[in-house]
């Protein structure tokens, strides 16, 4: 088996001394063209790649960026949202040579925990923080010194990027108006995403106020993003005296609970009920029928915040605190026109 070729053998291939090598290799610009040419050829007769080790000692940098997800791993690793926004900053810092630290909750009822990791020690150049940290846990990884991107909403002075909830709320809402309905149950995410909950919540009031309708109030409930949270907000909004003629969970998973929970008392979806969700998970297509579900652009969300990370740690900060993503509804077979009243 032939050697891996080192920094001296490329030296001797490209007639330079082996610190010259070196600095070609960690990017020193005072290299001229001319050199910098004759090593990078060498490099490619002989295959050299530098080991990413030697690069971080040379620099200072680990060439690694962490994620931190502030939830169970059992909810993050089966939540199709959270996956694609994993899978799009990756993507992003793949292409431009960068590994990736993934972080979940290390204790279950501690959210904080999920970021205590990079604190204890320096393993990465900059942090991609998905919302719900909150607390003391934002400014900690401020004061350790880590560029940080949050995706999703911060009350911090910190750089973010989100899909835009408010509109993708108005235009299921909107949609459901159009159709005919007036009653519409709504069914809101967990405290713990305040923002996110409160700018679809905005959505959902802008588009009664621009139908100029009531929006009725008897028909809030609130979940965990659980599909046993839909089932029980379900059960109860269908236990009021007037039910509504179609329901708006604020995320797929309660949306999936909801429809559920209609199958068991025997209401055919649309039907007897409209059903719509958010975040277009991909087995918004699969169930029965087809849900109605706003899509955030997950991946996309995902790969906008690691390049802003990216261009951050290279001296290029965003122009913009908040960046929004476009949202898009996607309507189904969950959604129809109300049924004619007897």
């Amino acid at each position: 088996m032939s050697q891996r070729p080192t920094l001296r053998t490329v030296a001797a291939e490209a007639g330079v001394s082996h610190q010259t090598v070196s600095r070609v290799v960690n990017g020193d610009p005072t290299v001229t063209d001319g050199v910098r040419s004759k090593v990078l050829a060498a490099m490619r007769r002989l295959d050299y790649r530098p080991s990413a080790g030697a690069r971080a000692l040379a620099s200072g940098r680990t060439e690694a960026v962490g994620v931190v997800l502030p939830h169970n791993p059992d909810f993050a690793f089966s939540n199709d949202h959270l996956i694609r926004l994993v899978g799009g900053a990756d993507q992003e810092l793949a292409a431009r040579g960068y590994g990736m630290l993934l972080s979940t909750r290390e204790e279950p009822d501690d959210a904080a925990s999920a970021h205590r990791r990079f604190t204890r020690r320096r393993q990465v150049d900059g942090l991609l923080v998905e919302a719900g940290l909150g607390g003391e846990a934002l400014p900690a990884l401020r004061s350790a010194g880590y560029p940080t991107i949050v995706i999703g909403y911060t009350d911090e002075q910190l750089h973010c990027v989100h899909p835009d909830d408010e509109g993708g709320a108005y235009a299921v809402v909107q949609h459901l108006l159009a159709l005919g309905h007036r009653r519409i149950g709504v069914v809101g995410g967990p405290p713990e995403n305040r923002l996110a909950m409160a700018a679809r919540l905005r959505g959902v009031r802008r588009a009664f106020a621009d139908a100029r309708r009531p929006l009725p109030d008897d028909l809030m409930e609130s979940g965990d993003f659980t599909a046993a949270s839909g089932h029980a907000a379900a059960g109860r909004l269908l236990a009021r005296p007037e039910p509504p003629t179609a329901i708006f969970a604020f995320n797929d998973g309660m949306a999936f609970g909801v429809l559920r929970r209609l199958r068991e008392d025997g209401l055919a979806v649309p039907g007897a009920v409209s059903v719509a969700g958010f975040d277009d998970t991909a087995a918004a297509e699969l169930v029965d029928p087809p849900l109605t579900s706003v899509s955030p652009h997950s991946v996309e969300v995902g790969r906008r915040a690691a390049r802003i990370l990216l261009d951050l740690l290279e001296g290029r900060p965003p122009a913009l605190r908040e960046n929004v993503v476009p949202s898009t509804l996607k309507v189904r077979a969950s959604t129809a026109p109300p049924r004619p009243a007897d």
